[in-house]
């Protein structure tokens, strides 16, 4: 008879199943609505420690940057709250930039951020190191110059798609010698009476800051590059007064003393706005009413301009192709006397003005570039993860490629909120951030308790779900014939779709609520994968809860 070998007897620990094996940290970049979203989150974890760098000099993120002449939110205001919290005390049917971001400041400072948080700190770089599992963390203090490291076990990106504001690339930009200012940066001092101003752009932050300027103003110049659907305000049936609709003291009484009145006015709002989804299949029905009521609209809001212009301002392409905007003003301004627009390509920029291809000069005093952001979703710094892979480098070459917006292939335990292909354009976004934290904080729970060690998505699950979002996409007007920031190659008319989701808010609740764990590569700190198991009693049980729950009826 031969002999075998005995394997090492299998120690069972002493502990209940759900028990927090190993404390977790997490690094979250950016305190934006997302990063205050995640704070509120993190209150119910235990054994969670967690930093938020923030690049700017308080929380807020684009609603602290932008404070553009006539900057607010085209979306209904108790739509524009979290799900978990409203707020009775709204002003305005559609909130302005300042009392939004006074709303989430004082979130904030409810939920903690102010302790948790490290304002003026930009993170520079990250690495993945597999041998401990965790991520090393580069943080330049913009007040010193000096540049720092952190560790931790997981990393969040709350940076979101409007972080880093751009320039417009135009030969001789910085020559003008007058006043060049970005709606992202705008200076709250700038004095526009009587002078001579360029808008350059036709998106949302142009068509707020055009009717708002026009009065004031000497000239207006638009430079209109691109026409955009001007659509009715959304939700715009609930506003009695359309864009100026304010909240008398007894509606906001009303909303402060019956909390349930309150929600179920959210409610309605909010189904109003996702109910417009089908506007966004091609050639549908409710496409073809859609294109109807916004062009008919159009036509008549613009019927005192040049028959030929008007032309050019009224897209050939589906409702949606580009973020549809609401506009209340911007055509009517548009035809005033001191307004003049410009869809003719800028060529260059000279000390005095702007020149267009034809080589006309336009003399002006001072340009607001309302140009946007980089939204190729590209991370601003070396982000490098297993085997050495920088999804910087990657993204620059192939496009932003995520997995149902929230995690990359080789970057383990990395999480991102409002990533590629989010719901931006789709509704509200602010279910589907709670929706991408909850999905982040759930592989968080598994690293506490269940011995994982790493948790990245696998490359053919990402590869899959970009080839089948992709199909989707041609189905929607998204992928319509325009140029639109929501493609990865930026000013042409057929890229890739980085931008929303492919399907509705509500699809995208139901995609993410259940993480699919098949589609996960896990590695453990534990000899075995079923040791969070113990000795064999629950959380209830070491609770002393009542044990016989489970019966329903």
């Amino acid at each position: 008879m031969g002999s075998i070998d005995i394997p090492k007897q299998y120690t069972v620990k002493d502990q209940y199943i759900g028990q927090i094996a190993r404390p977790v940290r997490i690094i979250v970049i950016g305190a934006g609505i997302s990063g205050i979203a995640f704070a509120y989150k993190a209150k119910e974890l235990e054994q969670v420690e967690y930093v938020i760098y923030e690049k700017n000099a308080d929380v807020g993120g684009t609603w602290l940057e932008s404070r553009y002449p006539g900057c607010s939110c085209d979306i209904p205001a108790h739509s524009y709250s979290y799900p978990w919290v409203g707020n009775p005390t709204w002003s305005k049917f559609y909130a302005g930039a300042e009392e939004i971001w006074k709303f989430y400041r004082d979130r904030a400072e409810e939920y903690g951020v102010y302790e948790h948080a490290k304002f003026n700190h930009l993170v520079v770089g990250a690495e993945w190191n597999e041998g401990c599992g965790k991520w090393t963390v580069k943080v330049e203090d913009l007040e010193t110059g000096k540049v720092s490291e952190d560790s931790a076990d997981v990393v969040i990106n709350c940076c979101g798609a409007l972080n880093k504001w751009r320039w417009p690339d135009i030969p001789g930009l910085h020559s003008f010698k007058g006043t060049l200012v970005h709606t992202a940066r705008y200076p709250q001092d700038l004095d526009l009476k009587e002078k001579r101003v360029a808008v350059i752009g036709a998106g949302s932050s142009a068509i707020q800051v055009v009717p708002t300027i026009q009065p004031i103003v000497k000239y207006l110049i638009s430079f209109t590059r691109s026409p955009t659907w001007i659509a009715p305000q959304f939700a715009g049936q609930m506003a009695s007064d359309g864009r100026a609709t304010t909240y008398t003291e007894e509606e906001k009484q009303k909303f402060l003393e019956d909390p349930e009145h309150l929600r179920k006015y959210r409610q309605e709002i909010d189904h109003l706005i996702n109910a417009r989804f089908p506007n966004f299949y091609k050639n549908s029905p409710a496409q073809k009413a859609a294109r109807e009521i916004v062009e008919k609209q159009m036509r008549e809001r613009l019927a005192k301009m040049d028959p030929a212009l008007r032309e050019k301002l009224i897209p050939d392409f589906e409702v949606g192709c580009r973020r549809v905007t609401p506009g209340e003003g911007y055509l009517e301004a548009l035809q005033e006397d001191n307004v003049e627009v410009v869809t003719t390509k800028i060529r260059e920029i000279n000390p005095e003005g702007l020149v267009t291809v034809d080589g006309k000069v336009h003399a002006v005093d001072v340009i607001i570039a309302a140009t946007g952001y980089d939204t190729s979703y590209i991370p601003p710094f070396p982000l490098i993860g297993r085997h050495g892979v920088d999804l910087r480098e990657r993204w620059s070459k192939t496009g932003a490629e995520a997995y149902f917006t929230c995690a990359v292939p080789d970057m383990p335990n990395y999480f991102m909120v409002v990533g590629p292909n989010t719901p931006i354009s789709n509704g509200s976004l602010m279910p589907s951030i709670e929706a991408q934290i909850e999905f982040a904080l759930s592989f968080v729970r598994k690293i506490q308790c269940e011995g994982v060690k790493s948790v990245v998505v696998s490359r053919e699950a990402t590869t899959e779900f970009n080839d089948h979002k992709d199909a989707v996409m041609e189905l929607l007007t998204f992928s319509g014939n325009c140029n639109s920031w929501y493609e990865y190659k930026c000013g042409t008319s057929n890229g890739r779709i980085i931008g929303p989701w492919p399907g509705s808010v509500n699809h995208f609740l139901e995609s993410v609520k259940e993480p699919r764990l098949q589609d996960f590569e896990f590695t453990y700190s534990t000899p075995n994968r079923f040791e969070y198991l113990g000795s064999g009693l629950s959380l209830r049980e070491h609770k002393k809860e009542p044990l016989g729950w489970y019966i329903k009826a």
